[in-house]
């Protein structure tokens, strides 16, 4: 957890008996920790050479990303479009952010916070709250401008992992879109989830390998449920994230596994839309639009679990108890 020397950057932490989350209202409202309290495990990664410290809306996100659970709007890759240039993960994840509501003792403690775009004339609204052993968060973009705006949304959490997860995704197919090595897929290469055939071999996409030099984006496509889950069998745990499947049909996944800038950790973000930059996306005619006066919305849960016993056992019992279809 973070310690006083981060006030600066308006720390907030919420707890119950289940979780502790610290979200840090003066750097995008991003949530820094995710831990699950019984078993002292934070499912967030944290960046070891970047501390958490505000940047400019114009800089490159990469250069300053502490880790942790980042929201983006209206592009996760830097562009250009209609007459404005978008940072990579857009233009809410560095401003500060008010604290409009605040209660750490409620039976559910939560937090309201509201952000103003620097660049699009948008309200931002992010609802976080502990019921028991869920942390819920709800997102709402107001539009307050007087022109059509087109945006793409999705959110970014940045999972610590280990060699030997595995990752949970209801998806049908799967589309690589970077990939080093090659084994890992070609650029443009669709294929049924979770496996990837080259001309290297198979590469089972849902089980995280030993750290090394490689790294891979690929998107989880034609999703049959609005839930993915990260299992950790060596601790015989897992985190399970649920989404809004019609608002966010696709998920984009960057695997780092010691092949970007040295780092090693998993990034699975639903989305609106395909391509996740603006400008492709507008050009796809896959994006969304604000019209004056609209609001978006969604609403994203994360729940860790304990589970006895490896091998997904822990998850079914999860999925069932939370009402959600199973693994095919």
């Amino acid at each position: 957890m973070l310690d006083d020397a981060w006030a600066p950057l308006r720390v907030i932490r919420l707890s119950n008996p289940s979780l502790d989350v610290s979200i840090l209202a003066g750097v995008g409202a991003k949530i820094y920790d995710l831990i699950h309290r019984p078993s002292g495990q934070n499912y967030l990664w944290h960046n070891p050479r970047v501390l958490p410290q505000p940047y400019p809306v114009e800089a490159n996100f990469d250069n300053y990303w502490c880790g942790g659970w980042d929201d983006a709007f209206p592009t996760c890759e830097t562009c250009t479009h209609a007459g404005e240039v978008y940072p990579n993960l857009g233009e809410l994840r560095s401003v500060s952010w008010n604290i409009e509501g605040l209660d750490q003792d409620a039976e559910h403690p939560w937090v309201r916070l509201s952000a103003g775009g620097p660049i699009s004339p948008v309200r931002a609204g992010k609802l976080l709250r502990l019921n028991g052993e869920t942390l819920e968060m709800e997102f709402t973009i107001r539009h307050e401008g007087y022109a059509p705006l087109d945006f793409i949304w999705g959110t970014h959490p940045a999972f610590a992992i280990e060699a030997g997860c595995r990752l949970h995704i209801p998806a049908r197919s799967g589309l690589v879109s970077v990939a080093n090595p090659s084994r890992l897929g070609e650029p443009g290469q669709s294929y049924s989830w979770p496996v990837v055939e080259t001309l290297h071999g198979r590469a089972d996409m849902s089980l995280v390998p030993e750290a090394g030099n490689h790294n891979a984006g690929h998107y989880a496509l034609d999703l049959w449920a609005g839930w993915y889950a990260i299992e950790y069998p060596h601790r015989k745990s897992g985190i399970l994230v649920e989404f809004p499947l019609d608002t966010c049909p696709h998920l984009w996944l960057w695997l780092s596994y010691g092949g970007w800038r040295g780092h090693y950790l998993a990034v699975i973000e639903p989305w609106t839309s395909v391509p996740v930059t603006l400008s492709e996306a507008c050009e796809a005619g896959t994006h969304r639009v604000l019209r004056p006066g609209e609001s978006f919305h969604a609403a994203v849960k994360a729940t860790p679990w304990i589970d006895g016993e490896a091998g997904g056992a822990g998850l079914q019992a999860l999925l069932a108890r939370r009402g959600l279809t199973g693994t095919q």
